[in-house]
């Protein structure tokens, strides 16, 4: 298996077929187990809020390699 063992996915019923709505990752014919729960649209959205924000965090890191402020140069005392 090439993904995590373990992944919420959300996914479409079309023709009796469970249609993943985004690449799971797995190669053909690896067996998985599922557990299933209707999502109303408010799941729906906020699971598709949270892929782009991954795919955003993927497309643009975050570089924490700057300069590192000191306690004093964070709390600017007047």
């Amino acid at each position: 298996m090439t993904g995590p063992m373990s992944q919420i996915i959300l996914a479409t019923v079309e023709d009796g077929v469970l249609k993943p709505d985004r690449e799971i990752g797995l190669t053909p014919g690896t067996k998985v187990r599922l557990t299933m729960e209707l999502c109303d649209d408010a799941v729906v959205q906020a699971g598709l809020a949270c892929d782009e924000l991954d795919h955003l965090c993927d497309e643009s890191p975050i570089d924490a390699r700057g300069t590192k402020l000191t306690r004093d140069e964070l709390h600017v005392r007047r």
